[in-house]
């Protein structure tokens, strides 16, 4: 009887020191968390040191793809919060952006949308804040700075659809090596980014998007293209050029940045997603193909067309 009792005990005191490490190990995941240090450092001592420190950490959790909705938004108005206090202006873009593009209906974004065009003013940006300060005059006919937007303007737009387009055929002019004039397509890729904030239910809305990632894309800008083509994909699956964005995502992420296995993952997704579109065969083709050379892709071609003969 003794024996059963004490191999009971000993069983009682290994599950508890079970337990206790398995909470030890929780404490010390949580303790060791750089965002939650990061936190509590800013907290203890609020400094622009300190305050970049959680912002990086903050903007690293951003990164995670499973994050949901509430999370990604508490992470982005924590950046914009903190940037703020610190006056980090350039980092305080950082996360207004992508927080006015995931909340674009919410009351109280008008005054996200002046921030943020204030911003873009400050770094010379101004074409991109004309149109957001335009949107504004447009979209929020209440907003409480309306009278001070016209002071902020350094050109006067009649119609912001027609000046997105003006800033686009300026790109053509004095060309570079890549067949366009780089510092305009740069500009032309922001003012159409700042339209889609603005305007997002606009019908233009997702032309402007497709076309400022192929211009992305034709200056080798390839990490804003594919940003760009994410924009479209999440906020405008059923636009008819979303399946060809999908498509040339891959497409990128294959010839130009040498990740076939991410390539593979988004051809399968395009072909899931857009099974009946024109482009489902050559994404095939490259499937079957990812990791061959030219010459291989060629060569594979020609004995194709002898065996058919």
């Amino acid at each position: 009887m003794k024996n059963a009792f004490y191999q009971f005990l000993s069983c009682v005191i290994i599950l508890s020191s079970l337990v206790s490490c398995k909470n030890d190990s929780a404490t010390s995941v949580a303790i060791n968390d750089p965002m939650e240090a990061a936190e509590k450092a800013y907290i203890a001592e609020p400094s622009m040191a300190t305050g970049n420190s959680y912002l990086r950490e903050l903007g690293q959790k951003l990164t995670n793809p499973n994050l949901s909705a509430e999370q990604r938004k508490t992470y982005l108005s924590e950046g914009i919060k903190i940037s703020k206090e610190q006056n980090l202006t350039n980092r305080q873009g950082g996360f207004l952006f992508p927080y006015i593009k995931d909340n674009a209906k919410e009351a109280g974004i008008d005054n996200k949308i002046y921030d943020l065009a204030l911003l873009m003013k400050s770094n010379n940006k101004n074409a991109a804040a004309n149109v957001l300060f335009k949107g504004l005059t447009d979209m929020y006919p209440d907003f409480k700075n309306k009278a001070e937007i016209e002071s902020h303007m350094t050109e006067s737009i009649s119609s912001v659809d027609d000046y997105v387009k003006s800033l686009g055929a300026k790109i053509f002019d004095n060309p570079d090596d890549v067949g366009v004039n780089r510092k305009s397509a740069l500009q032309y890729v922001d003012v159409c980014e700042a339209y889609v904030l603005v305007f997002p239910e606009s019908t233009a809305a997702p032309e402007f998007l497709f076309k400022a990632a192929e211009v992305a894309k034709s200056i080798q800008t390839f990490p804003k293209s594919l940003s760009i083509y994410d924009w479209m994909i999440n906020k405008y699956p059923d636009y008819e050029k979303t399946p060809t964005a999908m498509f040339l995502k891959g497409f990128i992420i294959e010839n130009n940045l040498g990740n076939d296995s991410l390539a593979l993952v988004n051809y399968k997704a395009f072909i899931s997603r857009y099974p009946n579109d024109d482009l489902v065969d050559d994404a095939n083709f490259l499937i079957e193909n990812l990791g061959k050379t030219d010459e291989e892709i060629l060569q594979m071609i020609e004995e194709k067309r002898k065996s058919k003969q």
